[in-house]
């Protein structure tokens, strides 16, 4: 598509509100392995020094069933739902996600 094909594409989107969340997560004192991790319906985004990394999964469609699914998911599972390729440092962000979907914490 050509830059006007594009423009014309868009021209009819409008913002539509979605609810979503933010957190960020670390050790006191320290920034070291520390993250932030954004949920919105269907969609788990996690970003910090080691890189980011993006979950797209229909069972991400309320804040409870994804912390739910993260907290318990298998590692073959966790990949199979990363929306693009996956990192090299994988088990960092299993790991990470996974310590998140166990964490209690504001909503």
């Amino acid at each position: 598509m050509n830059q006007n094909d594009l423009e014309k594409e868009f021209v009819d989107h409008k913002i539509i509100s979605s609810e979503s969340k933010s957190w960020f997560v670390g050790k006191p004192g320290t920034n070291k392995n520390s993250f932030s991790v954004t949920w919105s319906p269907g969609a788990v985004v996690l970003y910090g020094e080691k890189g980011n990394i993006t979950l797209i999964y229909s069972e991400f469609s309320s804040y409870e069933s994804t912390k739910s699914w993260l907290a318990t998911c298998e590692r073959d599972e966790f990949e199979s739902v990363i929306a693009h390729k996956p990192p090299e440092n994988l088990d960092f962000f299993y790991f990470a996600l996974k310590h998140w979907g166990n964490q209690k914490h504001f909503k």
